[in-house]
């Protein structure tokens, strides 16, 4: 049976007014199940409708008239409306099996089989092998571990599928099935290599934190499960002979987790003589001198750093597991040794006030991060925030989930701030940091450095905080 694989066209309609200062980046979760189908004989397409800015109709077209007759679709919180318009429109025109699959369905599968009934079957956890198994099964659900789907009016939950124990068992992403030339890192920390010569790799799966706002322990269990240093340099040389790729951003939850592995990874990189720019979430409490500067030996650029509170009562409160010394110390030493910092910052977290989150903002000033970004605290089913903000009344039990976004989200509220003022302090937060005269400074002397390659990032980051203003 042959597969079609699909990532909806979110940009266009989900961040319309972001569009032009977002990434496009590759759907690698859709390249692995690809993979996995392609390595066990079975015949896959993927279409990136995302990447190529598809209207839902044409997407629905494309899906009726491929030769495919098993479809899947990938779909978080914020995109899950979407989705649901999506399938209904290739059920207008073509009677094939939908499967959606993605965060938001794991933790909501019997919720959206019954908002959205022309999705046949829903993939719950780590896709490859359960879709794998319905594709061999001519899209037959019946005893498949990791699915749920309709028998007559009944919604069935078959079990749990265990998570893959060996990831290095995996292919890797089936990168020839996507547009790669349509890929950018749309980062302003990005070293501006676009197209074809910007990946990004994933390497580890799980997290061991539990903070209140992440499904990722969740979704992926609690016990990382790392990719050896052997395999994830082998992947890195294989883009560049395939792409020519110079830049790739590791999107794991913490790239540098296990210290000795990410020392292993640099010591590869830096043995074979690879040229490679690079950049990677990481946590503050992970990082040392001789770490970073052997990850600086091996083409790190830049760190980006969820710090998300400058108060550390709320950081206990959401479990955070580090401390604003911790912060103050990566970033500096980040920034002595030239490597590019994003953090990243929360407004509305629990037992936050205004005191509080005004303490967020002058940290944020404090460190002077080179990118800093401001959300609003979203609480997505599979976190304990999601629970907690349901029970107590911050945001409705019957909630529209195309509202629930990081950037525009007018349902949530906690006990002291409501979600007007959670607006305003984001608001007040970008204006306070970006028009700093010592931000504008910094900002002019490295475009006098890069004018060709970071004017349109300015640019287009700058429009991106202007429409939040």
């Amino acid at each position: 049976m042959k597969s079609l694989l699909i990532n909806p066209p979110y940009l266009k309609y989900v961040y319309e007014n972001r569009k032009d200062a977002a990434s496009i980046d590759a759907p690698l979760s859709l390249a692995y199940i690809a993979a996995v189908l392609e390595k066990n004989g079975l015949e896959v397409e993927i279409l990136d409708a995302n990447a190529h800015n598809l209207s839902l109709e044409k997407t629905a077209m494309h899906a009726k008239e491929s030769e495919a007759e098993l479809i899947g679709i990938t779909a978080t919180t914020t995109v899950i409306p979407l989705v649901y318009k999506l399938t209904k429109a290739i059920k207008a025109v073509c009677s094939k099996k939908v499967v959606v699959g993605g965060p938001h369905v794991s933790f909501e599968a019997e919720r959206t089989l019954k908002e959205c009934p022309e999705i046949d079957v829903v993939v719950r956890g780590e896709g490859e092998i359960t879709f794998l198994s319905l594709a061999k099964n001519a899209g037959s659900p019946d005893g498949i571990a990791g699915i749920s789907y309709r028998k007559g009016r009944r919604i069935v939950h078959n079990r749990d599928r265990a998570p893959i124990e060996d990831i290095n068992t995996l292919p890797f992403p089936a990168r020839h099935l996507l547009p790669m030339h349509l890929y950018n890192s749309g980062s302003m920390i990005s070293k501006g290599n676009d197209g074809l010569r910007y990946a990004s790799v994933i390497t580890t799966r799980g997290c061991p934190n539990k903070c209140v706002y992440c499904s990722s322990s969740h979704f992926w269990g609690t016990r990382v499960r790392f990719r050896s240093p052997e395999n994830v340099v082998e992947e890195i040389e294989s883009l560049q002979r395939a792409y020519g790729t110079r830049e790739i951003f590791f999107k794991d939850d913490t790239f540098t987790f296990s210290p000795v592995r990410t020392e292993r990874i640099c010591d590869l990189i830096m043995s074979k003589g690879i040229d490679i720019k690079w950049s990677c979430y990481a946590r503050v409490n992970t990082i040392s001198e001789p770490l970073l500067r052997k990850m600086v030996k091996a083409g790190c650029f830049a760190l980006d750093f969820g710090i998300e509170s400058g108060n550390q009562e709320v950081l206990n409160r959401i479990h955070k597991n580090i401390t604003l010394d911790q912060a103050r110390a990566a970033v500096a030493l980040s920034k002595r040794l030239g490597v590019m910092v994003y953090a990243s910052f929360m407004f509305g977290l629990p037992s936050e006030d205004m005191k509080k989150a005004k303490e967020t903002i002058d940290f944020a000033v404090e460190i002077s991060p080179d990118i800093a970004q401001f959300f609003i605290t979203t609480p997505f089913p599979g976190t304990e925030l999601y629970a907690e903000a349901v029970e107590k009344g911050w945001i409705k039990e019957i909630v529209s989930w195309g509202r629930l976004n990081i950037i525009t989200n007018r349902e949530y509220r906690n006990d002291d701030l409501d979600n007007g003022q959670i607006h305003m302090l984001m608001s007040m937060a970008y204006k306070r940091f970006y028009f700093r005269p010592s931000f504008l400074f910094q900002a002019a002397k490295r475009l006098v450095k890069d004018p060709a390659g970071l004017a349109p990032k300015y640019l287009k980051g700058g429009m991106a905080v202007l429409n939040l203003l």
